[in-house]
């Protein structure tokens, strides 16, 4: 059938395939969807033009006087997305000419018709159709003066890099953003490094969330009132817990136990321990754990952290630490968590933000987790492993490990698990035996990789978005 002969119905259904291949990031182009397909022909046209939802996402990158695409692109997308909810973003980006320069509050009145200022007043003007919506104020400060009578009554996911450069700028209200803050069907929040403006705290509605990721650095004061206030989380990141009061916090009870009945997911980064969090918490369906420090300093309180374990009747099927044994985790703290998490455990990582840093795995480590044909076996389902091993480790003493866990499945399924994955990163160059082992093994089946402090790419890139941040976060303290 000739590609004209295809019923609109058809059509629209491959250009909104075209447009989902797209992702909204990078920002679009005049050779991308939606844009090239109303520019093939008269019928193409006139059917993308009739479609919406083919309109309904879209990302621009701004300085004070230009933008990417042109404003007037954004314009005549706006009109074409009708009535449609609308996948927004917007990058704030500062002139070359500006990159030596701390930006202040004179910068706002040079902002022209072609950037960044008009771009923000046709995404507030369509703000009742917003969706999901990303904002990135990291280089510059968006305009304050905007106008402030929409709500966003359908916005359900917000997610924002603040501008912290200037302390004026950060005190200064932005009517819009607690507008968009206090949307009555946001359940998915998410902040980048800077900090809140002052009002943050009251403003966002934290019993509707069920996602929430934030870098900017909180007390964990704070943090307990999130906790304590988002009881509906069922995922949770708080990746740059400090002791330091850094914002207002509204009043709460710090003695009464935060319960997350819903929450699978918490990932946390502490400068200085985690003890206040674990000392109440109480999350009885939580699955996947990842903890990580942000300065060799932390305190690692074992007897909070096991008790919350113990108190919450929780399952872990994954678990992380990053960079955590460079907190005095004795063995015998290690091997009581590993006990306590040993029948559910089948993800776990262990390991650092920074390729070359030993993060204190010792033989007695890799000893318990090798399987014998008698006795009990430790973290029997375990099948996806991660670990970074230094000098603390003998050579060899790794490759036996997992080759005892390989072989075992075979001998014995029953009791033992396959490994699926392994990655692991040696961080000296004195395992040439357990990469040997390893190797043979990636041969004979064994997914994964492993590297050595010498490869010249030893950052994992199937790592994920948490995993992600935490190396940024660990690589900036």
């Amino acid at each position: 059938m000739p590609i004209n002969d295809l019923p609109p119905e058809l059509v629209e259904l491959i250009f909104l395939q075209c447009r989902n291949a797209v992702d909204l990031y990078p920002m679009p182009v005049s050779n991308d969807a939606p844009l090239n397909l109303s520019q093939t022909c008269k019928r193409w046209k006139d059917i993308a033009y009739g479609l919406p939802s083919l309109w309904s996402k879209l990302k621009v990158v701004a300085s004070h006087t230009a933008s990417g695409p042109p404003v007037q692109v954004v314009e005549r997308w706006m009109f074409l997305s009708a009535a449609h909810p609308l996948s927004l973003s917007l990058v704030c980006r500062r002139q070359p000419d500006t990159a030596t320069r701390t930006p202040g509050a004179a910068d706002h009145k040079v902002l022209s018709d072609l950037g960044v200022s008009r771009v923000l007043e046709l995404f507030l003007s369509n703000m009742d159709r917003w969706r999901t919506v990303s904002f990135d104020f990291s280089q510059f400060a968006p305009p304050i003066k905007q106008p402030t009578s929409q709500s966003a009554p359908q916005l359900e996911c917000f997610e924002i890099h603040p501008f912290s450069w200037s302390p004026q700028l950060r005190a200064l209200p932005v009517p819009w953003l607690a507008a968009a803050l206090s949307a009555p069907l946001l359940h998915s929040f998410t902040s980048h490094l800077g900090k809140f403006p002052p009002a943050v705290f009251s403003e966002i509605p934290w019993a509707q969330l069920t996602y929430l990721r934030l870098e900017t650095g909180l007390s964990d004061f704070a943090c307990l009132f999130i906790l304590q206030s988002a009881s509906n989380l069922i995922e949770c990141h708080l990746l740059n817990v400090r002791h330091e009061f850094l914002e207002d916090v509204p009043a709460f009870d710090p003695l009464l136990p935060p319960v997350l009945p819903r929450l699978t997911t918490l990932g946390l980064a502490s400068q200085v321990g985690f003890d206040r969090i674990f000392r109440l918490l109480v999350a009885p369906d939580l699955r996947t754990l990842e903890i990580a420090t942000r300065s060799t300093q932390m305190r690692w309180d074992h007897v909070q952290f096991m008790a919350f374990l113990r108190r919450s009747l929780c399952s872990i099927t994954s678990l992380t630490m990053r960079d955590l044994f460079v907190s005095r985790l004795a063995h015998t703290e290690l091997r009581e968590l590993f006990m306590h998490v040993s029948d559910s455990l089948t993800h776990l990582a262990i390991t650092s933000d920074i390729p070359g840093t030993p993060v204190g795995i010792h033989d007695a480590l890799l000893r318990a987790l090798s399987y014998h044909p008698t006795g009990p076996v430790l973290c029997p389902q375990l099948e996806y492993l991660t670990l970074q091993i230094g000098a603390f480790v003998t050579d060899g003493e790794l490759g036996k490990m997992i080759e005892s866990r390989w072989e075992g499945h075979h001998r014995a399924p029953a009791r033992i698990a396959r490994l699926h994955h392994i990655n692991i990163m040696c961080a000296t160059e004195t395992h040439t035996a357990d990469v040997l082992a390893l190797n043979r093994l990636l041969k004979e089946g064994l997914e994964g990789k492993v590297r050595t402090l010498g490869d010249p790419e030893n950052v994992d890139d199937t790592d994920s978005g948490v995993q992600r941040s935490f190396r940024r976060l660990s690589l900036q303290r």
